[in-house]
């Protein structure tokens, strides 16, 4: 999987992500969405190989990191979802929930590389109920999917999420953060 950020986590993005995430300020998402469409751009001109396929159709689909039942209570919206929408409206790339989060666990944080590592395997899947609606898309075309997380620290969510989506479809997968 290879991911792009579309630049450096500094001072003011971090209070920007603190007024968004943590403080409710969800029309933040347009100008957090705004960044990541550049995010995206520089992806795309990283080269064909994301497109490449034996598949004469091309696909691109937008996914998001999914939150826990009750991460999404207690923060009221999933940042990457509102993220991977922006993204999407911005691009024209249909936004497809691909991924369920199978269990809970606690903010990654405050976690070692090692930690995140160890506490994230297994905890993404794709339902049965999604694979069936969407193989035949994977079927016809060589698919780019790009999941859409805030922030890359340590690559351990979006590789986590890229494994449970390759192991059901056969696609090229991206991550897309809005900061590193």
């Amino acid at each position: 999987m290879s991911n792009r950020s579309a630049v450096s986590y500094d001072p003011l993005m971090k209070e920007w992500l603190g007024m968004y995430k943590y403080r409710g300020h969800e029309r933040m998402r347009q100008l957090i969405g705004t960044m990541l469409l550049h995010a995206y751009h520089l992806h795309r001109q990283s080269g064909p190989q994301q497109l490449q396929g034996s598949a004469p159709k091309r696909l691109e689909l937008i996914t998001y990191v999914p939150l826990s039942d009750q991460r999404l209570s207690e923060r009221g919206f999933n940042q990457a979802q509102q993220l991977a929408e922006e993204l999407g409206r911005k691009t024209g790339i249909p936004v497809v929930p691909l991924l369920q989060r199978l269990r809970h666990t606690d903010k990654q944080s405050f976690k070692t590389r090692g930690d995140r590592l160890e506490d994230l395997q297994g905890v993404f899947g794709v339902p049965l109920s999604v694979k069936q609606k969407h193989a035949q898309w994977f079927a016809e075309a060589a698919v780019t999917v790009y999941i859409v997380d805030d922030v890359y620290t340590t690559g351990s969510t979006l590789n986590e999420c890229a494994k449970a989506i390759k192991q059901h479809f056969h696609a090229e997968v991206c991550g897309i953060s809005w900061a590193r």
